[in-house]
């Protein structure tokens, strides 16, 4: 069932190192910045909360030019509509690749939600960790792929 209540939500964008692992796979130099986007929602009880960070490669960043503008702006303060970042990407020329894996967290009764985003060419363009709470009856997880054109 959906959740009917009021929700709060923040999602700033910064220009930021990415933890050692994200940034391993990204193909990032040690301590190299790069355009992060960070979401965090919850139901208006505090239930259901939900946060995510997306980290960028430079291979995205250099090739999407709509991510590139956002560099200017990511200074933590400002928010990012980044829902249409996979329309730019194929309209930058890329095919899009998702790997997804879902793993619970031993000291919560949450999920982590790892997406591992690459091109056609094998080059990584962003690494989502999504962790949920999940205490619900039943995670239901939801994927679209936008019409062509």
């Amino acid at each position: 069932p959906l959740n009917k209540q009021a929700t709060t939500s923040v999602s700033p964008i910064t220009w930021a190192t990415p933890p050692p692992e994200p940034a391993e796979a990204l193909g990032l130099a040690p301590h190299r910045p790069t355009l992060m986007h960070r979401y965090e929602s919850a139901g208006a009880d505090g239930r259901g909360r939900r946060t995510a960070v997306t980290s960028f490669s430079a291979v995205a960043l250099s090739e999407v030019e709509e991510l590139a503008r956002y560099r200017d702006r990511a200074d933590g303060t400002a928010s990012a509509q980044l829902r249409r970042a996979y329309d730019w990407m194929r309209r930058a020329g890329l095919t899009l690749h998702h790997r997804d894996s879902i793993s619970p967290l031993a000291d919560a009764p949450s999920v982590r939600v790892t997406r591992r985003v690459h091109d056609q060419y094998a080059r990584p363009l962003e690494i989502t960790d999504l962790v949920v709470d999940a205490q619900q009856d039943a995670l239901v997880y939801e994927f679209m792929v936008p019409a062509a054109g």
